[in-house]
C-alpha cells in the first residue's frame, strides 16, 4: 500500500471526533478546574462537534452573535484586522485550544475580543457553544468567570507579547523561532516526524513574523539550501531543529 503524500497526510477526507476524544479536550479546559460541577456538566452538554473542511470560515458560521470554542482536532489561524483593509494570522489555535468570538456592536458581556476572524488550516473538527448558552453558565458560577477572564488575559497577553517581540530581531531570526513554534503544535505526522501539522503558505509565515512576502521566500530558501528545512505548496518539513533553534535567540514567552 503506497505512503499517504504530504498533502494527503496534512489534508485527510474526514475528521471525526470521537465520543473520548470530545470528553478529554472539555477535560483539559484550563479554567474548567475551578468550575463547579453542575457549570462543568452544562458546558460538556452544550458544546456541539461539528466537522470542518480546509479554508472554512469559523466565526460567522451559524453564530452571528457569537461562540466559544473549542478545537479538537485539527487547526485553526486566527486573523487580526491591523488596519488599511490589512489582516495579520495573530495565532494557531491546535487541539484543546479555545476561542472566542462575538459582534463587536453587542451591548451584552464585552469578553468577545480574541478573534477578528478565525478558518480552518487542515480539515477539522471543532467543539462550539453559542453565546445564549454559555454568557448564562458563565453568569451562574462567579469563579468559573473569574478562572475564564484570567485565562483568557493570559492567553491575550502571551500572544501579543510573542507578536510585538518578533519586530526587534532581523528576519532569519524571527523565520527560525516561528517554524520552531508551529513544530510543536499538534501531533508529529506518520512518516513525517518533522512536518509542521497544517497548511501553511509563505503569505501565511509572513503574516505571523511580521515580514514582506518577498523576505521570507528568501530566507525559506536559503534554509533549505542549508539542508535545514524543505518546503512546497503550503507546507514547510524541518529537517535539522537544531539549526533552527541555533539561529534565533529569542524563546518562548
Amino acid at each position: 500500500m503506497p505512503s499517504s503524500t504530504i498533502h494527503e497526510t496534512l489534508n485527510p477526507q474526514v475528521c471525526h471526533c470521537s465520543a473520548e476524544i470530545r470528553q478529554g479536550v472539555i477535560e483539559r479546559l484550563p479554567f474548567l478546574r475551578h468550575a463547579t460541577m453542575e457549570s462543568q456538566k452544562g458546558l460538556a452538554r452544550n458544546l456541539r462537534s461539528q466537522g470542518m473542511a480546509e479554508g472554512q470560515e469559523i466565526s460567522p458560521l451559524r453564530f452571528p452573535s457569537g461562540l466559544f470554542g473549542v478545537v479538537a482536532r485539527g487547526a485553526v489561524k486566527v486573523y487580526r484586522f491591523v488596519g488599511d483593509q490589512h489582516f495579520v494570522i495573530f495565532d494557531v489555535l491546535t487541539a484543546g485550544d479555545w476561542f472566542l468570538y462575538g459582534d463587536p456592536d453587542d451591548q451584552g458581556i464585552r469578553l468577545y475580543s480574541y478573534p477578528d476572524q478565525l478558518s480552518t488550516l487542515t480539515t477539522s473538527c471543532v467543539l462550539t457553544m453559542d453565546r445564549g448558552r454559555f454568557d448564562p453558565l458563565l453568569r451562574s458560577d462567579p469563579q468559573l468567570m473569574a478562572a475564564f477572564f484570567g485565562a483568557l488575559t493570559g492567553r491575550l497577553s502571551q500572544a501579543h507579547e510573542r507578536f510585538v517581540r518578533f519586530m526587534a530581531f532581523p528576519a532569519d531570526h524571527r523565520l527560525s523561532f516561528l517554524l520552531t513554534y508551529l513544530h510543536s503544535k499538534g501531533p508529529k505526522k506518520p512518516g513525517y516526524p518533522g512536518l509542521i501539522p497544517f497548511n501553511l503558505t509563505r503569505r501565511d509565515l509572513a503574516a505571523m513574523a511580521g515580514l514582506t512576502l518577498e523576505t521570507v521566500s528568501r530566507v525559506l530558501s536559503a534554509f533549505e539550501s542549508e539542508g535545514v528545512v524543505r518546503s512546497g505548496r503550503g507546507w514547510v518539513e524541518v529537517l535539522n531543529l537544531e539549526a533552527l533553534h541555533r539561529r534565533s535567540h529569542l524563546t518562548e514567552v
